[in-house]
C-alpha cells in the first residue's frame, strides 16, 4: 500500500511564506492601534450637549397666521412690499432710545443710536444692528433702480437703502414703521454715555426720495 506524502517545500517557498505571514501580522497590528486611537464620545460629553444649547430654527408663519397677527398696513408692507405714507407713520419722529425689531419675527434690526433725521418722513438709520440681520436685492419697480432691504430671518420687506446718508457709513436705511416694532431701552441703559452720533442729514433732494 502506497502512502501519499506531501513533498517537502523548497527553501525559497518557505522564505516567501514567512514574509507573507509577517506582513499580515503587521497590518493587523496597525489596524488594532488605529481603532484604539479613534475618539469615542463619553457619557459626560453627551450630557454637556444639552438640546437647549442649540437655538431652534425659525418656523415661518403661514399667510393666515400673518393676517391674524398683523394689521392691514403691516401685512401689505412686509408681505407685498407696499410703502406707508410719509410723515403719517408711527416711528418717523420717534426720539426715544431703544431698539427696532422686525414686526414679523422679532429679530433685532436697528438701534436708536443709529437713527437720524433725514427729512423724508420715514424712520431712517445709517446702519443696521448687524450686517447679517438684513438682506438686499435690486428693485426695478420705479423708473430708477433701488436696493430693497428685508429681514434676513423671515424675509419681511423693510424698506430701501440709499447712498445719501451721514457718516460713518454714508448709507440711509429708509424703513417703514409698519415693518418695525420699537422696544424702549431700560432707564439704567439710558444713563450710559452714548457714542458719537453723526449730525442729522437733511437735504431737499432727500425729501423727493421715497422708500
Amino acid at each position: 500500500m502506497k502512502t501519499c506524502l506531501t513533498p517537502p517545500l523548497s527553501a525559497p517557498a518557505c522564505f516567501a511564506g514567512i514574509v507573507s505571514l509577517a506582513g499580515m501580522l503587521f497590518v493587523s497590528t496597525l489596524t488594532i492601534a488605529h481603532a484604539d486611537d479613534t475618539p469615542v464620545a463619553s457619557t459626560a460629553d453627551a450630557r454637556d450637549k444639552s438640546p437647549t444649547d442649540v437655538e431652534p430654527a425659525y418656523q415661518p408663519k403661514s399667510k393666515s397666521e400673518l393676517r391674524r397677527s398683523l394689521n392691514r398696513m403691516q401685512y401689505d408692507v412686509t408681505q407685498n412690499e407696499a410703502t406707508e405714507p410719509a410723515f403719517r407713520n408711527k416711528y418717523w419722529d420717534n426720539k426715544k432710545e431703544g431698539t427696532y425689531h422686525c414686526i414679523v419675527c422679532e429679530q433685532e434690526l436697528f438701534d436708536s443710536k443709529t437713527k437720524f433725521k433725514s427729512g423724508t418722513g420715514w424712520p431712517s438709520f445709517y446702519q443696521p444692528k448687524d450686517e447679517k440681520v438684513v438682506g438686499f436685492r435690486n428693485d426695478w419697480r420705479l423708473i430708477y433702480t433701488r436696493v430693497e432691504v428685508h429681514c434676513s430671518r423671515c424675509g419681511a420687506h423693510l424698506g430701501h437703502v440709499f447712498d445719501d446718508g451721514p457718516e460713518p457709513t454714508g448709507k440711509r436705511y429708509c424703513m417703514n414703521s409698519a415693518s418695525l416694532n420699537f422696544v424702549e431701552a431700560d432707564k439704567s441703559a439710558k444713563n450710559k454715555p452714548a457714542p458719537n452720533k453723526p449730525a442729522d442729514s437733511v437735504s431737499a433732494g432727500q425729501d423727493a426720495k421715497q422708500d
